[in-house]
């Protein structure tokens, strides 16, 4: 019996999870996760988010900026590099299916909700360290916002989110 796949643990990144009642446990840091995320509405995330931004980069070379907005049944991304004023520059209507799917993932696959609100890398003295620093805003409205941010330090679920991001962020090398 092929069951679906387990997910890790956005805690600690662990593969020993069990599934619960409708939520998953970690066996490891004994921590819950995927539970409905909702807001302080008590609407699920998934439909009470109006808006993404994305921040990443480094003081030296710039940063790269995404920015998702919903308004009256329409979504809108733009994307710019802030380095050089952000001329070079990229904005475009998504269709709502696509923008609902974007949402879905990022709160039932890379369940944005369990993260933690901030990352920052142990100085062991053994790494050398980027100074790459990173925002992600989920926006729910003019009175709610949740800001994720790191230096150096990221989330389990980074790749996957760079991963999510990325055609949007490719749209900057098409200009």
């Amino acid at each position: 019996m092929a069951g679906k796949k387990l997910p890790i643990c956005p805690h600690c990144g662990s593969k020993n999870v069990k599934k619960e009642n409708g939520f998953y446990r970690c066996q490891d840091c004994s921590n819950d996760f995927g539970r409905t995320a909702m807001s302080d509405e008590g609407i699920p995330m998934v439909e009470a988010v109006t808006g993404l931004r994305f921040r990443y980069g480094d003081a030296i070379s710039g940063s790269v900026h995404l920015r998702f907005a919903e308004d009256e049944g329409s979504c809108v991304f733009e994307v710019y590099d802030a380095n050089g004023g952000g001329s070079n520059k990229h904005a475009e209507v998504i269709p709502m299916k696509t923008w609902m799917a974007l949402k879905r993932k990022l709160f039932e696959e890379l369940y944005a909700a369990d993260w933690d609100r901030e990352y920052m890398p142990v100085n062991d003295g053994q790494s050398v360290l980027g100074n790459n620093t990173w925002d992600f805003s989920v926006i729910i409205s003019e009175n709610e916002e949740i800001l994720y941010r790191g230096v150096d330090a990221y989330p389990v679920y980074w790749k996957e989110l760079l991963a999510l991001l990325d055609p949007y962020l490719e749209k900057l090398k098409q200009e």
